[in-house]
């Protein structure tokens, strides 16, 4: 059975995490992905863990289901190529910068030409309308410019720190992906491609913004920025007797629930307490209140004890954990596979669930180059003129 995106292809032009995620999403719904290189291949293939150089797990993890041919946009030839690919696809993913793309001839205006029902995404750092647009961007710089930062550390007391995983990167991914949905279902109705852009700092920025945009949402303004409770540096795993657990009463039910079992009901009339308004204005004291009570009771007492009574809990697990959690294991999250050089592999399989369409696997991540002369024949390529983007060094044969 073929996968929601079956037919449609996508030539990933991206490098690291931004656009590399986009079209591992799109491969696993089954959409063809050509991966382009070049000769020096994605930076992320030998970042990290790795058995093979050129084949670390990080890149691995987010280049499964993709082709890979290498191609030098510089050197003779290379148009010819790339123009035949943009023909026969529907979406090109890439992360230059304006002045690059056009001097590379990947900008929209150039590709349409070739393919007017071509869809191009381009992830960048900064808007190209904006003044930041030609400065370099990587995940950590735009954590700092979107305010990310700056919460963790006020809310750890603490200097401005970064997030540790990929925030930015990994929200543009999504935006993108999400964009490039939308753009095709729109060609579908008008027949026409477009361009879309998205940046990494306006991405962040809104997705930060959707509770932390407080006082400032009011003109005049009621006061700063900053949603109170997850402000708050109460707010986290509290201890329990034994560990660590994560609890959130949310509701009346929940909290009226919680105050009767651990002893104390007068909490419940509380007015510090007795409503979400209140229990937000008294955030700290609240959740001083909360670790005070877990903190009399082992752990596993209140995994029971919660699961009963219906508040919101969950353990407090270690990314190995997750190797092993149960609902993960039931729910076929991960999955093993064989891969041609590196051996037996495990990978996270997609989230998302279509009852008719299911996400498939085709195989793992290729070496650099691996299926370039496949794909230049395909495009009808005669061997002499292969030879000659060899000689060009528009492309490498595989290792």
């Amino acid at each position: 059975m073929s996968g929601p995106l079956s037919g449609v292809r996508i030539l990933d032009m991206s490098s690291v995490i931004l656009g590399p995620y986009i079209s591992q999403l799109l491969g696993d719904w089954d959409a063809e992905v050509i991966k382009i290189e070049p000769p020096t291949g994605d930076t992320t293939r030998n970042i990290a863990t790795t058995k093979t150089p050129g084949m670390a797990a990080l890149f691995m993890n987010m280049n499964r289901n993709k082709r890979s041919i290498v191609l030098d946009l510089t050197k003779p030839g290379s148009a010819d190529v790339l123009h035949k690919l943009v023909e026969k696809s529907d979406v090109v993913i890439h992360n230059y910068r304006p002045k690059p793309a056009a001097k590379l001839g990947v900008a929209y205006e150039t590709l349409a030409k070739v393919n007017p029902r071509i869809i191009t995404c381009t992830t960048v750092g900064y808007g190209s309308e904006g003044q930041y647009r030609d400065r370099p961007a990587y995940d950590d710089l735009i954590q700092g410019i979107s305010g990310m930062a700056d919460l963790i550390g006020r809310y750890h007391n603490a200097d401005p720190r970064y997030v540790p995983t990929a925030q930015a990167d990994k929200t543009g991914s999504l935006m993108a992906l999400s964009a490039i949905l939308a753009a095709l279902y729109k060609r579908e109705q008008t027949g026409e491609g477009q361009a879309i852009e998205v940046p990494m700092f306006e991405t962040l920025a809104s997705y930060i913004l959707v509770e932390h945009l407080t006082g400032p949402a009011y003109e005049p303004s009621l006061g700063p920025a900053g949603y109170v409770r997850q402000m708050a540096p109460t707010r986290r795993p509290f201890k329990t007797r034994d560990g660590f657990l994560c609890v959130m009463p949310y509701t009346d039910r929940h909290w009226k629930a919680f105050f009767e079992y651990a002893g104390h009901p007068e909490l419940v009339t509380d007015p510090r307490f007795d409503s979400v308004m209140s229990r937000t204005d008294n955030i700290e004291a609240l959740y001083t209140k909360l670790e005070e009570l877990l903190s009399q009771k082992s752990t596993g007492d209140w995994l029971s004890a919660l699961e009963t009574l219906d508040i919101p809990f969950a353990p407090v697990n270690t990314v190995d954990d997750l190797l092993n959690d149960p609902h993960l294991q039931e729910v076929g999250f991960f999955a093993e596979y064989d891969h041609p050089t590196e051996g037996r592999l495990r990978r996270v399989t997609s989230p998302a669930k279509f009852s008719k369409n299911p996400p498939g696997f085709q195989f793992g991540a290729p070496h650099l180059g691996e299926h370039s002369m496949e794909i230049l024949k395909e495009l009808e390529f005669s061997d002499e003129a292969i030879q000659t983007l060899l000689d060009a060094g528009a492309t490498t044969r595989p290792k």
